[in-house]
């Protein structure tokens, strides 16, 4: 094999693993409320109407409760940032 190839070759290489390394970094939501879970033992008048992040299936849920705490997300938009693009 020539050296031009081998050069191309092993720039290739480190060009596909500089990338994959890059996409699993981008995928790791770095947004604390993607963890949040809708609260069930919180009793207080407030209600409210919020977008939570199901890791289970990937997709983000509209889930109305009552309770103390806002958690999740305002909108869908917001929320479907957790989402590995």
């Amino acid at each position: 094999m020539s050296n031009k190839k081998i050069i191309l070759l092993s720039a290739c290489l480190f060009f596909i693993i500089a990338g994959a390394t890059q996409c699993k970094q981008s995928c790791t939501p770095t947004i604390t409320a993607c963890s949040d879970v809708v609260p069930t033992n919180e009793m207080c008048a407030a209600f409210f109407s919020r977008w939570f992040y199901n890791k289970n299936n990937g997709v983000c849920e509209l889930k109305n409760y009552s309770g103390c705490s806002q958690k999740g997300f305002a909108t869908q938009q917001e929320c479907n940032l957790c989402k590995c693009k």
